[in-house]
């Protein structure tokens, strides 16, 4: 009883009479229709804003606020933070409440997308059109049941705790559109409500649980995945190829995912960050999002890689899939008959860094006792979801 009592969150209440209220902590807080990421936005709500709370389902806690807006915040909206930020308030020009509604989120995050895609010499894509089929929650209900899962700590340490930047994800849909429209995004509505329902049910083994990743399948045969701030992950057609089930796919899925969590080819930017001025938020967040686009395209760094494989394989033991799938994808990858991995440039990761990663993700498999597992990769599903884009 003691050790969980130390992995539960410390969160910020004001108990006024009978009623609890809560305090939001992060600089960007969702409001959502429902218990779960995959949901729809009701609203996005400023720090230190009074709620009150209705009831909790896991780490969701349904609310209601001083605007009588009823709907779901994460546990995350509610943890001490040292710091908040107050450009995200900002970016959302003329607003002085502490409350923007989904239509001016919206209409902010695609306005600075707009504007760093326009002053770009490539050209964007729309990608919002590609988010059809919408994940239901009947999609995850029938998803989540077929899991078996069993407790698992893993490494607690080496996550790093994930805070909302609304910021983030403007820059990320103008990055994510300048990709779309180099490569082109392959509208296979079954292979793409695939990939978020994998993507959904891991988000929920991770720190960013509330932050509603999206995920898109590029037109490019190389096998390739890319991941940008605000959680727009792209996974290239290619990349099915180099897949043999689903706990393969779930794995590169997770481990693009921890690129974000992590804020891995955005945390060296954070000096140039912090000079960005909340009434100039536009402005100088396009040269700052121009600076993390050649951030992401350039060659990894193989420190990132690692880490990324090592907590990307937490999450799929988490999640009760076959952990040793990415070892497997990393093989096939290597052969010499695969395409280059990158998507941009082909010096994407150097032999020798691959080769060391693929050891590195050997040498964690054997410390940590992962075995691998048929019932846990659920071959037929993947078969049957990507068959057309295979």
């Amino acid at each position: 009883m003691k050790r969980l009592l130390l992995l539960i969150l410390p969160i910020v209440m004001v108990l006024e009479g009978n009623a609890q209220k809560l305090r939001t902590t992060q600089p960007t807080n969702y409001l959502r229709k429902g218990p779960a990421s995959y949901f729809e936005i009701v609203a996005a709500i400023a720090a230190s804003v009074e709620v009150n709370k209705v009831e909790q389902k896991g780490s969701w806690l349904k609310v209601k606020t001083e605007q009588n807006d009823i709907g779901w915040l994460s546990e995350n909206s509610f943890v001490n933070n040292s710091g908040s930020n107050t450009r995200d308030k900002n970016i959302i020009k003329g607003k002085t409440s502490t409350r923007a509604s989904r239509a001016e989120l919206a209409a902010a995050v695609k306005g600075f997308g707009k504007k760093y895609v326009d002053g770009s010499d490539s050209g964007a894509e729309d990608i919002s059109k590609y988010s059809d089929p919408v994940v239901t929650e009947k999609d995850m209900d029938q998803f989540e049941h077929s899991f078996t899962i069993e407790p698992f700590r893993g490494y607690m340490t080496v996550e790093k705790p994930f805070d909302l930047q609304f910021h983030e994800e403007g820059i990320g849909l103008g990055i994510a559109q300048k990709i779309a429209a180099q490569k082109g995004i392959v509208n296979d509505k079954s292979a793409t409500l695939y990939i978020n329902m994998i993507g959904n049910y891991l988000s929920k083994y991770t720190k960013a649980y509330d932050l509603g990743f999206r995920f898109y399948i590029l037109n490019d045969d190389h096998a390739s995945a890319f991941a940008v701030p605000g959680g727009y992950i792209f996974i290239s057609k290619g990349m099915f190829k180099a897949c043999a089930n689903e706990a393969d796919l779930a794995g590169v899925i997770a481990h693009e995912m921890v690129h974000v969590i992590q804020r891995h080819g955005v945390k060296e930017l954070k000096k140039s960050e912090a000079k960005i001025k909340a009434e100039q938020a536009f402005a100088e967040l396009e040269e700052y999002a121009d600076n993390v686009y050649q951030n992401l395209i350039w060659p990894r760094l193989l420190s990132y890689e690692t880490d990324a494989d090592r907590i990307a394989m937490v999450y799929l033991k988490r999640a009760g899939y076959d952990p040793t799938g990415i070892v497997s994808v990393l093989q096939r990858i290597q052969e010499p008959t695969a395409a280059a991995q990158d998507i941009f440039d082909d010096n994407y990761m150097k032999k020798d860094d691959l080769n060391e990663r693929l050891l590195k993700a050997q040498q964690v498999i054997r410390d940590e006792g992962y075995r691998s597992r048929s019932d846990r990769q659920y071959a037929d599903r993947f078969n049957s979801y990507t068959g057309q884009i295979r």
